[in-house]
């Protein structure tokens, strides 16, 4: 049974960048109960080849690795905690495109979850205990390949979901919450839980039918917070967080089967633009755009909510109402913003020597400042092999 780990465990985040030669580099931030950041080297490495990072489970990381440039996928599993990684064992049959990954982790074993979608089996709805999903109809049924490490094996999972018509093009990143793996996935939140396999799709509140400036969505994130799933997302107007409400919750004026959410808070563009002008002042104001910011995490204890922006990772504090730089990421001289984050949760604060095949990380001290990424001495140690070449 999977059930939920113990909280005070230390929350920080897994900045990934690629190079131009395909090579990459994994930096890993701490995060302090009050919201500031610490650059951990103990913790980071490097790629010759670039892996995605897929999921993030109690410590415990999925990477998908691209297999001699062909479309198959190999998957790794790396335990932060303990400086182990696992080679997962190759799908047992080819996969149409892979939609989704997830992770859950109680402490002993885990699970990744593959989310995908079988050829089209007509236009006809599917009936799922949460009413009908998709209405629409998609382009075929949701299905899953799920390895477990107790069995060491992969099986075939397949649910009657049809697949919504549209498929996401922003990377928010999985969630693992009360023994369910939750993915945002084309205006619907997909929810599977790992115990019973049951599957269920829930309209996130910001689903629209139809297309406009006003229903777009910029960026968007998930996260447990008080035992209940946050839903994050920027539109037009700011950042909006709504929160899935449990049954007992429902006001019974509302159809529960329709419209399961509530507004935890709206934080307006023009609020966030006045809380720190230094932040803003090397954007560019006259071309402001709402699609710069971007929600990715939220830190309970201190009632943070990490925000990216344009070469600077930031944290607004919903008690406090202010704003601050956690980390920057820009290099002199380029357009160099290629950085995605990954929030990560793993045990306390340790000193780590990780490897996983051909990568490693060294011990080193913290430092609480506002981090600069070393991205601008990886850029000119590459700059000068080549240039000595």
């Amino acid at each position: 049974m999977f059930n939920a780990m113990e909280k005070h465990n230390q929350v920080g985040f897994l900045c990934h960048y690629v190079f131009g030669n395909g090579s990459a580099q994994y930096v890993f931030l701490d995060v302090d109960n009050d919201g500031a950041a610490s650059l951990n080297p103990s913790l980071g490495f490097s790629l010759s080849a670039s892996a995605h990072v897929c999921a993030s489970c109690n410590g415990m990381l999925l990477f998908s690795r691209n297999i001699n440039g062909d479309n198959l996928l190999s998957f790794h599993v790396l335990d932060i905690t303990v400086r182990q990684s696992v080679a997962l064992p190759p799908l047992p049959h080819l996969t149409p495109r892979i939609i989704a990954h997830g992770l859950a982790f109680d402490g002993r074993h885990y699970q990744v979850v593959l989310v995908f979608s079988s050829s089209s089996h007509g236009e006809e709805e599917a009936t799922t205990s949460t009413g009908t999903a998709g209405g629409h109809g998609g382009a075929g049924i949701i299905e899953m390949e799920i390895f477990s490490s107790e069995t060491g094996k992969w099986r075939h999972h397949t649910t009657t979901i049809p697949l919504p018509p549209y498929l996401p093009k922003l990377s928010a990143a999985p969630l693992y919450s009360n023994g369910s793996i939750y993915w945002e996935l084309g205006g619907y939140l997909l929810v599977y839980n790992i115990q019973s396999a049951h599957s269920e799709l829930l309209q996130l509140p910001n689903h629209s039918w139809t297309w406009s400036w006003r229903s777009m969505t910029f960026g968007q994130c998930l996260w447990e917070s008080k035992g209940r799933i946050h839903y994050c997302y920027t539109d037009y107007q700011g950042i909006h967080t709504w929160a899935l409400m449990n049954e007992q919750d429902h006001d019974y004026t509302y159809d529960q089967q329709k419209f399961k959410w509530s507004l935890a808070h709206t934080v307006p563009h023009h609020i966030l633009l006045s809380q720190n002008s230094r932040i803003f002042l090397r954007l560019d104001f006259s071309d402001w755009k709402p699609y710069y910011i971007s929600p990715y995490a939220y830190s309970e204890d201190s009632q943070t909510l990490f925000l990216r922006l344009p070469g600077i990772f930031a944290a607004y504090n919903l008690r406090t109402r202010t704003l601050k730089e956690v980390c920057n990421y820009s290099f002199p001289g380029t357009n160099f913003y290629c950085c995605s984050f990954f929030p990560v949760v793993y045990n306390g604060r340790q000193e780590y020597a990780v490897v996983m095949g051909n990568i490693t990380g060294f011990g080193g001290e913290t430092e609480a400042v506002v981090v600069r990424l070393p991205i601008a001495d990886t850029l000119l140690c590459q700059r000068s092999k080549a240039e000595g070449s």
